[in-house]
């Protein structure tokens, strides 16, 4: 049995945010019929299924990519509505209602406060950001309440048991929470404000605080070169986890929380050759708790379990209940689109890693190879991700599953500068956008070709957002590749740096530098200047304020007026990433007929 191509347009995000209280356990997914995230509630330890407890779409849109959208509070729930931020509660007996809504406001990393019956929220308007407390207006005629504001940008406000103290992250630009930012601790006063602040920098990223019941401070910091774990509120700041690996994800979205400390036992998580393994510490005995490493989206421990959303190479988003015996649970996730989990395993190869040597010496590029399901030489089809300090995960994807059934090898490649390998090699793109990872493509291409039957004349790129940026330059660069596809590509950095969001806007002078380099290493340079017609395909959401359409349509005009072929397909009230199932669906059969179509008529040379 085939996958369908509705199967291929399931997206592997389908769960995230996790969060659990005395009661219950909660998380949003992705509804079927929208590509909108929804809340989800299962009482702990009872014999019902879960439910839907919130159906309107649940997100945040600080920073434009969200996260920390909701939390439980005494018994019910405060989260954010996604298509106008407000800040809804939905009560324990299923009430739902407006906490605050303010015009052009967003709110994200939600954070409990059940001692005084609020919550704390990041918000961002027009001005900046700042952390404020957020109260039910049915209690008082003044429910918002700043708390500390002055830095450019905040996130992963926690609160201690006790509810005596707030710790936060901050940082301001032109740095990005993952190059530098700062710990934040505070004492709250009896009127709810702050007082009696500390800080921490360690001149490097600060990540995911947490407190555990004594009120110890712990946070991921990767100063010696890694994200590990630091108790810091101390004399002198000590290492819980020594191993030299990363123990969280480059820090995109707001409310993450890939590691949970409550004194004798601890679960959290490693990356190693960018696959996440979960530990769980009891006391001195540590235990392995994935079977399949892949990817770590949450975590939460609570008196009736520990639980983490993962994914796997042999399934999708998965919920799963550890238990203090060493057996598992899937709560959520035994089915991926219409497949069975052993159809799953038969329609896919798993991944094969691939390394080669690149740039200084020492130095190199790896991806994720998956082999198509064919005894013959096969097309192939290379994945950039986007940020581009994101990363690529060896995990169960439904559409590298569907190209290896329909006769392509996929190549997801990890450039120089990606998350998951520790600083230095996300360091490696300082300055160096457009240049490194053009030669991390196509080293590693070259490599596959040399270990892998491939059909050299039909060789493809994609890339989604930064990784349409590199798409389009290594299709510029070398004769290598027969056509690329944008995903709501970068394709001019220099109009970028104009129009970009806040959260991004020093971000380019970090990646590639002064206005004549942001020039020069964008594919509308690299496009004017390319001896060969040039095959594009440009996805592009209408509403997207990262990178805008403007950008795109510009890019295909430059294609096509230089001799090439530029195919674009637009959908009008999609954002930065296209979400809903009918756009996800066109997208995807518009893009295997536009492989299918092309191909180099001569011999490629790298």
């Amino acid at each position: 049995m085939l996958l369908t191509l509705a199967d291929a347009t399931e997206p592997t995000d389908t769960l995230a945010e996790l969060h659990s209280d005395a009661q219950a356990i909660y998380w949003l997914a992705r509804c079927p019929q929208t590509g909108g995230m929804q809340l989800w509630q299962w009482p702990a330890d009872g014999n019902e299924p879960p439910r839907c407890a919130v159906e309107d779409a649940v997100g945040s849109r600080v920073n434009q990519y969200g996260g920390g959208s909701y939390t439980p509070l005494l018994g019910g729930v405060v989260w954010v509505r996604q298509y106008d931020q407000a800040i809804m509660q939905l009560d324990r007996h299923g009430a739902s209602y407006c906490w605050q809504q303010r015009p052009q406001t967003a709110y994200g990393g939600l954070c409990a406060d059940p001692k005084r019956q609020r919550v704390i929220a990041v918000e961002e308007d027009s001005q900046g950001q700042r952390l404020v407390a957020i109260t039910d207006t049915s209690r008082t005629y003044k429910n918002r309440q700043v708390l500390v504001e002055g830095a450019d940008f905040y996130g992963a406000a926690v609160l201690s048991d006790d509810g005596n103290y707030l710790a936060w992250v901050s940082w301001s630009l032109p740095y990005m929470p993952w190059q530098r930012s700062q710990l934040n601790l505070a004492n709250i006063a009896a009127d709810g404000t702050l007082q009696s602040f500390e800080s921490w920098d360690f001149g490097a990223a600060i990540s995911q605080p947490q407190f555990d019941p004594h009120n110890a401070l712990i946070c991921m910091s990767d100063h010696t070169g890694w994200w590990q774990p630091w108790q810091v509120n101390l004399a002198t700041p000590v290492c819980l986890s020594s191993t030299p690996v990363d123990h969280i994800t480059t820090p995109w979205q707001l409310g993450e929380r890939q590691h949970v400390w409550r004194d004798k036992r601890q679960v959290y998580c490693q990356l190693h050759q960018g696959a996440a393994h979960l530990y769980r510490r009891c006391g001195e005995q540590v235990e392995a708790l994935l079977t399949d490493p892949g990817r770590v989206a949450s975590t939460t421990l609570a008196d009736h379990g520990d639980y983490a959303i993962v994914q796997s190479a042999t399934c999708g988003a998965q919920l799963i209940r550890f238990n203090e015996n060493g057996s598992r649970r899937c709560l959520v996730g035994n089915v991926v689109g219409n497949v069975t989990q052993n159809l799953v395993t038969e329609n896919s190869a798993t991944a094969q890693w691939l390394e080669t040597p690149v740039g200084n010496k020492g130095e190199t590029v790896h991806g994720f190879f998956y082999s198509a399901l064919a005894n013959r030489a096969a097309p192939l089809i290379v994945r950039v991700h986007g940020g581009p300090t994101a990363a690529a995960y060896p995990i169960y994807d439904p559409l590298v599953a569907y190209w290896q059934q329909q006769g392509f090898h996929v190549l997801d490649i990890n450039p120089r500068g990606s998350g998951n390998f520790g600083r230095r090699y996300r360091e490696c793109l300082a300055g160096q956008w457009g240049i490194s990872d053009t030669e991390d493509v196509i080293a590693l291409v070259n490599a596959a070709c040399t270990h892998f039957a491939i059909d050299t004349a039909r060789c493809f790129i994609r890339g989604q957002s930064a990784g349409g940026f590199t798409a389009l330059n290594a299709l510029a660069a070398t004769p290598l590749f027969a056509a690329a596809t944008s995903l709501y590509g970068v394709t001019d950095a220099l109009t970028l740096s104009a129009k970009t969001h806040r959260f991004e806007s020093g971000y380019l002078g970090w990646l590639i530098g002064d206005e004549t380099q942001l020039a020069q290493r964008s594919p509308t340079y690299h496009v004017t200047r390319c001896q060969r017609p040039l095959r594009a395909l440009f996805i592009q959401g209408g509403k997207d304020a990262v990178v805008v359409p403007e950008q795109t349509h510009a890019m295909a005009r430059h294609i096509e007026l230089h001799g090439g072929e530029a195919q674009t397909l637009l959908f009008d009230n999609e954002y930065h990433g296209i979400r809903h199932p009918k756009a996800r669906h066109t997208m995807l059969d518009r893009e295997l007929a536009f492989y299918h179509s092309s191909h180099i008529t001569t011999a490629p040379r790298s």
